[in-house]
């Protein structure tokens, strides 16, 4: 029986009941003080949507009149440039018209008054106003005042205009600019109009007579009506002084009013030359936000405006639907806190019973709970109250533990600093936490506890006043797990290191447990849940899959106990690929079904691997192994053995006639020579290699042994073990290097190092008296098909230039490939030149047929260079030097031809060779210089640009042409950096030439087609500081011919860079039409062979005036290269031709003497 209860303690203070009520009483006044916060909140809340949302339209009201001033000033912007741009265009026209008069000779007022009174000038003054629409009519007044020509009719109605403003104010302007007058309103069809005049001057000052233009004003207002504006709106054209010229909409009376000096028009401009005001109107006093637009070169002021009513009305309608919501969502913030009050006191009157009703179950618990409880006051942190379970646990009475000691005082002291930290880390989140811990009695044991603590009660703040703890006696469960922890360390020690893990499979709901080492071999989730038997299974490669399932299904219906089998499964984690083994016991219930396993897995993929990887060494590695007993005769052979020489598969033993059977005759004799040699000298290993031919398909193949002999007390041979290893593709290999260090591997012909043993044998054979020719073969255009048809396409046609040269050739000649597209012959028996030559037509003949290859149709050539044996060598060097000189002849003359070797080939080549070396010295040393020939305008015989030209100052030949040099620098490959220097130098020189003048440098096909050009050019620019618009490229026809689409890509590129490009020498090829079709060139070139022909051949003549009508139709200047003569200009001239260049006008300058020909021009 329970021992009685001790009484409790008398409480401190008030009783339980008291301290209710209090904390009920407080919570009552907290809820008072916290439903006036919620009115005041309410009411700031509704006072702070109020400023705002009279803040937010103040904003928007001031920011829609500034966006209307921005708009009206823009407005009034492009309008009054608009009007502006009019009247520069009229001013243009009466400066042409000046300009016409004092190129006409007009000097004099008689010369004014009779040469303009004609019908030409009518007809001129008509023609120059049809395209101005605004300007109504042209006058030309004399100096006394007589209208002298008009673009309405001719004659020009005799008018007196002196006493009239277009005269009077244009006389009485002392300086050259125009004036404009006042509106005038028509008296034949009422429009308004006012004059632009100007004085006419003579070159010594007299007055010759004024030219005036009558400005429509209607135009004006009639573009003013087609603006889309709001009925308030208007647009109004002012001269400086305040005189209305024209407006929309349209007030007729207050047309030529004056408003210069109202205060409103001084506002407006003062607002200029563009800005924006609000002001009242002067003609209907309306408020408007004016845009302001005053000219600069004019006396003109345009207005643009729009009436602030019009403009604030969608303002206002947004205000006042604002206002509407503003008012109706105060109204609703004041319900929200009117029902927050209500329900917040109905919450605290439902709170308080609860707390009352807690409270009293709380007792009930503390009374009859097996758990031990206590109550502590969160403050002090000691014991408020305990039940008796808890004095049994702590080892203290009620009454101790209530008398000022606190739960620490009870703890382990190896425990108290974590549950301190636990309770400071619980403060202000959940204040609740949970935690095993030891006690300590006063006799010195030890009892575990699991403890609970959580609020009880709280203050009217919210903050917790009361906790309680909750302790359950977990002794023996402690002891108990510890033990049970200790076996499994033990177990999973075992397990981790033989890799093994564990599961249990209950086929009744499919799941499967298993511990972290199934898990971590098969990469399943690490926490404890179950595992299907699906997601099991899905970390199986598919093919193991079907088999693990059969191999489970074929054991549980033979109700078969145990099972062992193996799988594969790709680790999810690394991707590797494991080997596990599954060992698995079956239950079964009564009637045989089963109802679970269990069982072991096993990682097994080391020995595994380790297997494999020695049969894959074997495989590999062409290995197999035997044993030959010599005492039953018996062979024991691997099944890699068996495979490699053909066997039957199986491991019955062989017999020794099977073994060596395969073995070729002629090998078999030998090796048998060499065992017996080895078992007399009782060798311990022997090693031997052989041919077979196999049994299974009759290839031939090569093996070799190895072997270690056992012998037995008198050295009698009692068998061998050896490896038996197939050297097949090793000694293939060998043969197949040896045959490529002689062989071209494209076309299998002898390559340069046979071709040279074959040369020495011709030569020895040379010495008995047997002459032979070498031709050394060059395929022309080959290049041009390997860059075009690509590599593939080229191999082929190398394959197919060996087939054809096969059939020209005897067996007893030599066929070899030097490299590239360069072959080599050996004739053999060649006594008479005849012969070499009949060779070389042939070869010649037969490579000129096209070849069809992939679906192209490939053409190239040939040439040949041929050299005699014995006359023109009797060394190998020598014969390929000579006949190297004479392909070199051959492609120089012509292509497509053979030469001979001669003598004086090589002092040829020994000159090309110093002029090759003195252009690289040139290159390094500064020995180019560049000279500029002037391209001269047509219309105004100026110089417009100059070509660069390259030139050559040797040390020893002197000034030397391009001519001379530069096919040479083109085939070593010095043409692209020559081209560098000249586009530097050139560009360099023109940035520091006076105005505008342009360069013209040209391009090369062969510096076009360069891949960096396009950078070279721009670096060249960037250097220099030349505006790319002065650089002219000329290029010929020659760049387009190949790679169309490369190069209009390049062309474009250029282009984007800014320079011109010219086509050079146009009328020369066969497709100049097409490429002006393709590329926007910006000017072309005539040849020079049209220009010296022009006063000889009706043809030149016919053909440079099409080129420069046509030019002119597309908008490209031409230019006429090689001018001698001034007949040649003239008929130039005649046809239109915009620009030339030729030593008429200029010889080739050095750069140091252009400043003083620029000078003297």
């Amino acid at each position: 029986m329970d021992r009685p209860r001790p009484p409790a303690p008398p409480m401190p203070q008030l009783t339980w009941r008291d301290l209710l009520r209090g904390l009920i009483r407080r919570v009552r006044r907290g809820s008072a003080r916290r439903g006036l916060w919620r009115a005041l909140i309410g009411g700031a809340l509704g006072l702070v949507i109020a400023l705002g949302t009279g803040l937010y339209l103040v904003q928007q009201r001031q920011a829609l009149l500034h966006d209307t001033e921005r708009e009206m000033r823009n407005l009034a912007l492009a309008l009054g440039n608009w009007v502006e741009d009019s009247f520069h265009t009229i001013d243009r026209l009466e400066t042409e018209i000046l300009a016409w008069m004092a190129a006409e000779g007009i000097n004099t007022p008689r010369e004014f008054h009779d040469q303009l009174a004609s019908r030409a000038t009518q007809e001129m003054l008509r023609a120059r106003i049809a395209a101005l629409p605004r300007v109504r009519r042209l006058l030309l007044i004399d100096a006394t005042g007589r209208l002298v020509g008009s673009s309405m009719m001719w004659p020009a109605p005799d008018v007196i205009m002196a006493g009239q403003p277009p005269f009077d104010a244009a006389r009485d302007q002392p300086g050259p600019d125009g004036i404009l007058t006042g509106p005038v309103r028509s008296q034949i069809d009422g429009r308004w109009t006012v004059y632009l005049s100007r004085r006419v001057i003579a070159t010594d000052g007299t007055f010759l007579g004024v030219v005036a233009a009558a400005i429509d004003l209607g135009f004006f207002e009639d573009f003013f009506a087609r603006l889309t504006l709001g009925p308030q709106s208007t647009v109004a054209l002012h001269r400086r002084d305040g005189v209305l010229l024209a407006r929309h909409p349209w007030m007729e009376h207050v047309v030529g009013v004056p408003f210069g000096e109202t205060p409103t028009f001084r506002r407006v401009l003062a607002a200029g030359p563009s800005g924006a005001l609000r002001e009242h109107s002067m003609l209907d006093g309306v408020e408007r936000v004016i845009g302001v637009r005053v000219a600069s070169d004019f006396p003109l002021v345009l207005v643009a405006t729009r009436g602030t009513e019009e403009v604030l009305a969608p303002w206002r309608r947004d205000a006042w639907h604002f206002g509407t919501g503003v008012l109706l969502l105060e109204a609703l913030t004041l319900g929200a806190v009117l029902l927050a009050n209500r329900l917040a006191r109905a919450r605290e009157r439902e709170r308080a019973a609860r707390a009352l009703e807690y409270r009293t179950a709380l007792d009930a618990v503390f009374a009859n709970s097996m758990a031990g409880l206590t109550e502590v006051d969160t403050a002090t942190v000691r014991f408020l109250r305990v039940n008796r379970r808890y004095c049994e646990l702590t080892g203290r009475t009620e009454a101790e533990l209530c008398h000022g000691m606190t739960p620490f005082d009870v703890m382990h002291p190896a425990d108290r600093a974590r549950i301190m930290e636990l309770r400071r880390s619980a403060q202000g989140n959940s204040d609740r936490f949970e935690a095993e811990l030891r006690y300590l009695r006063p006799d010195g044991t030890v009892v575990w506890g699991r403890l609970s603590v959580g609020v009880s009660a709280r203050g009217p703040d919210g903050q917790p006043l009361r906790h309680i703890g909750i302790v359950q006696d977990i002794t023996a469960l402690r002891a108990a797990t510890e033990r049970v922890r200790a076996s499994e360390a033990l177990l999973r020690l075992g397990m981790e290191t033989s890799r093994i893990g564990t599961y249990t499979h209950d086929m009744a709901s499919g799941d499967i447990s298993c511990d972290a080492g199934v898990r971590a071999l098969h990469g399943l989730p690490v926490d404890e849940t179950p595992v299907s038997l699906r997601s099991w299974l899905g970390t199986l490669l598919p093919v193991d899959r079907r088999r693990v399932l059969a191999a489970i299904a074929d054991a549980m219906s033979r109700r078969q106990p145990n099972l062992t089998l193996g799988y594969r499964i790709r680790h999810p984690a690394d991707g590797k690929l494991r080997h596990i083994e599954l060992r698995t016991h079956f239950s079964y219930d009564a009637n045989g079904r089963p109802v679970s396993d269990i069982g072991a897995v096993i990682d097994v993929t080391d020995s595994r691997e380790a297997e494999a990887l020695l049969r894959l060494s074997l495989e590999i590695g062409h290995i197999g192994s035997f044993r030959h007993d010599y005492v039953t005769g018996q062979v024991h052979c691997s099944p890699e053995a068996r495979a490699m020489i053909g066997l039957p598969a199986g491991e019955a033993p062989l017999t020794v006639a099977q073994w060596w059977g395969p073995i070729l005759p002629e090998d078999l004799e030998t090796i048998r020579a060499h065992l017996h040699a080895a078992l007399a000298l009782r060798a311990s290993t022997t090693t031997a290699t052989f041919r077979i031919r196999r049994l299974s398909d009759g290839s031939l193949r090569h093996f070799e042994t190895r072997s270690r002999w056992e012998y037995g007390a008198e050295w009698q041979p009692l068998g061998a073990l050896g490896v038996i290893i197939d050297v097949t593709e090793r000694r293939e290999a060998e043969a197949h290097i040896a045959h490529l260090a002689r062989h071209d591997p494209l076309t299998g012909l002898p390559n340069r190092a046979l071709f040279h043993e074959r040369l020495e044998e011709a030569l020895a054979r040379a010495q008995r008296g047997e002459g032979f020719a070498v031709l050394l073969i060059d395929l022309d255009r080959f290049k041009e098909v390997n860059d075009t048809l690509g590599h593939p396409v080229g191999d082929a046609l190398l394959r197919a230039v060996t087939a054809r040269l096969r059939t020209e050739l005897r067996e007893t000649d030599t066929l070899a490939r030097l490299g590239g597209d360069e072959f080599a012959v050996i004739q053999s028996v060649v006594d008479q030149p005849q012969s070499a030559t009949t060779l070389a037509y042939r070869l010649v003949e037969r490579l000129g047929i096209p070849f069809e290859l992939d679906d192209h149709q490939v053409v190239i050539g040939s040439s040949i260079g041929i050299a005699l044996a014995p006359a023109d060598g009797c060394t190998a060097d020598r014969l390929v030097k000579a006949a190297d000189l004479a392909l070199y002849r051959a492609k120089a003359e012509g292509r497509g031809c053979w030469r001979f070797f001669e003598p004086d080939m090589d002092a040829r080549m020994q000159r090309r060779r110093t002029l090759e070396l003195d252009l690289r010295r040139a290159l390094l040393t500064g020995g180019f210089e560049l000279f500029y020939q002037p391209v001269i305008d047509l219309a105004s015989r100026r110089i417009s640009g100059l070509e660069a030209l390259l030139r050559w100052q040797h040390p020893e030949r002197g000034l030397v042409l391009p001519a001379a040099f530069m096919p040479l620098a083109e085939e070593i490959g010095l043409i692209v950096p020559i081209g560098e220097w000249v586009l530097a130098r050139a560009c360099a020189d023109a940035a520091g030439w006076p105005g505008r003048l342009r360069v013209a440098v040209n391009l090369s096909p062969t510096q076009f087609a360069h891949r960096g050009l396009v950078d070279v050019i721009a670096a060249a620019l960037d250097r220099s500081g030349l505006d790319p618009a002065r650089l002219e490229l000329e290029i010929t026809e020659a760049v387009m011919l190949h790679d169309t689409g490369a190069t209009l890509a390049r062309l474009h590129r250029l282009k984007s860079l800014g320079v011109r490009i010219v086509m050079d020498d146009f009328g020369t090829g066969t497709s100049s039409l097409s490429y002006l079709r393709r590329f926007p060139f910006d000017k072309v070139k005539i040849d020079r062979s049209f220009t010296r022909e022009l006063e000889q051949s009706r043809q030149s003549h016919a053909i440079v005036r099409a080129v420069t009508d046509m030019c002119s139709a597309l908008s490209v200047v031409t230019t006429a290269e090689g001018v001698e003569t001034e007949a040649q200009l003239q008929t130039l001239c005649e046809d239109g031709c915009g620009e030339a260049q030729g030593n008429l006008f200029s010889h080739p300058l050095p750069a140091a003497e252009i400043m003083g020909l620029l000078a003297r021009q």
